[in-house]
């Protein structure tokens, strides 16, 4: 009862229209709970390992294939540089977000149970993960995702993440990738490389990720399960403890201190998007000015 209640919930929350991979994206992209599900082979599973997911409420699936394949991805020293101005309300309201992910939050229901409470605040933070530049943009990406559920478009839709990543997270002139820019897309295609068997890539994808946001449930879900699925015990139990650890009492201490340790860590990038907002400002003003300038003096040359 309680597993089809949480791919209930999941399935919810992972926002997938494609009927035939619903389980599968809402096993990958999906959420720490308030006890753990492991849908894994038992000999994969060491003592370690599994007293880690009971902690921490992870959920894993497997499937049989892997793949040697790999790519390196370069991320910008500073998160927040590169792009241009962005919008910094996104990121404030996710602060607040993972602020409620302490059950003991004053900002949560009182009349709801604490997992109903965090069942809202990751939905929001799905919403705003997906939805971060703009309409336009997130219909762009699920409409990648309503491709999914045929194979056959798997090396096509990994092609479109790809454009989107490229548009929205490198600079003019840049070879590195800022993920801060927009996450979801890199963790889309995580998800699909991971179905498609390409095992380190998908790990690398998602490593990036949580450098971006380390906080990003559903990469911190999916890396776990590439490792268990690259027999990388000591991997797995890494980014176990790096999650979010369950609802219960025993728990509620290190639930507290990983939400505030993420506060702290969003907050720092709130502080560098609004220098780096500023520098841009500046710049544009000034480069408005030596327009204004040069065409002044063009006007008096030709008169």
């Amino acid at each position: 009862v309680r597993s089809s209640r949480f791919i209930k919930i999941n399935t919810r929350l992972m926002h997938s229209s494609s009927s035939s991979l619903v389980i599968v994206a809402a096993l990958l992209g999906c959420i720490a709970r308030s006890c753990a599900f492991v849908l894994a082979p038992k000999q994969l599973m060491t003592k370690k390992v599994s007293e880690s997911i009971h902690d921490h409420g992870t959920i894993l699936w497997l499937s049989n294939d892997d793949d040697d394949d790999a790519i390196d991805i370069s991320i910008t020293d500073n998160k927040m540089m590169g792009g241009g101005i962005r919008d910094k309300s996104f990121l404030e309201r996710e602060i607040e977000l993972i602020s409620r992910l302490d059950p003991d939050h004053a900002d949560n229901n009182a009349e709801y149970s604490d997992l109903q409470n965090q069942e809202l605040v990751v939905s929001e933070l799905w919403t705003i993960w997906f939805g971060e530049r703009g309409p336009l943009n997130e219909q762009r990406l699920r409409s990648i995702e309503e491709t999914l559920g045929d194979p056959s478009q798997w090396e096509n839709a990994e092609q479109k993440y790809m454009e989107l990543i490229n548009e929205q997270c490198k600079s003019d002139g840049e070879s590195k990738l800022n993920l801060c820019n927009w996450v979801e897309p890199a963790n889309r295609l995580a998800t699909l490389l991971y179905l498609m068997g390409r095992l380190k890539e998908s790990k690398t994808w998602c490593d990036a990720i949580l450098e971006a946001k380390p906080w990003h449930i559903g990469a911190l879900s999916g890396i776990v399960m590439v490792c268990v699925q690259l027999r990388d015990e000591e991997g797995a139990t890494k980014y176990i403890q790096m999650g979010l650890p369950n609802l219960s009492t025993e728990m509620r201490s290190a639930r507290k201190a990983w939400v505030e340790k993420n506060v702290e860590i969003a907050t720092e990038q709130l502080l560098q998007l609004q220098s780096s907002n500023e520098i841009y400002e500046k710049i544009s003003k000034a480069f408005s000015k030596e327009i204004v300038s040069t065409d002044d003096d063009s006007s008096s040359s030709w008169q």
